[in-house]
C-alpha cells in the first residue's frame, strides 16, 4: 500500500485529484471559506478548481516536513505574474486515507488573486 504523501505527491505530479485515498468524512479548511469544507463530494469540488488554477507550470514543493500521520508541505507557485507561496497541512489515519487538509497561502494580493481564479471553476 502506498503511503498517503506518496499519493498525495503522484496527484501533484500527475495534475489530477484522487478521491480513492480520502476518508469519506474529510475536512478541507481553505484560505478564503471560514468554515470547514466536509465530505469527500464537496472537497473534491474545491481540490479540483484549485489543481486547475493553482498546480500550474510554476507549481513546485520546496520543503516538507514529514511525520507518522501528518505533513507540512512548502509550495510556491505564480499566476499571472504574482508569485504565492503557501502550505499545505496534510492529515492522514491509519489506512492511509487523508482526514484533513489546510491550505495556508500568503501574500494577501496571492490569496484575492487565488480567489478569484478559483471562483470561476466552482
Amino acid at each position: 500500500m502506498s503511503s498517503a504523501i506518496e499519493n498525495w505527491h503522484l496527484c501533484i505530479e500527475k495534475n489530477i485529484v484522487d478521491a480513492s485515498f480520502m476518508d469519506q468524512e474529510i475536512e478541507f479548511y481553505s484560505p478564503f471559506v471560514y468554515k470547514p469544507i466536509q465530505g469527500i463530494e464537496n472537497v473534491m469540488k474545491y481540490l479540483n478548481a484549485a489543481n486547475q488554477v493553482i498546480n500550474n507550470d510554476y507549481f513546485k514543493y520546496t520543503d516538507e516536513i514529514v511525520g507518522q500521520d501528518s505533513a507540512f508541505l512548502i509550495f510556491e507557485t505564480k499566476i499571472e505574474e504574482i508569485y504565492i507561496n503557501g502550505v499545505d497541512y496534510i492529515i492522514w489515519n491509519e489506512e492511509q486515507q487523508l482526514t484533513e487538509l489546510r491550505v495556508l497561502i500568503r501574500p494577501f494580493k496571492a490569496l484575492t488573486l487565488v480567489a478569484e481564479t478559483m471562483s470561476q471553476h466552482l
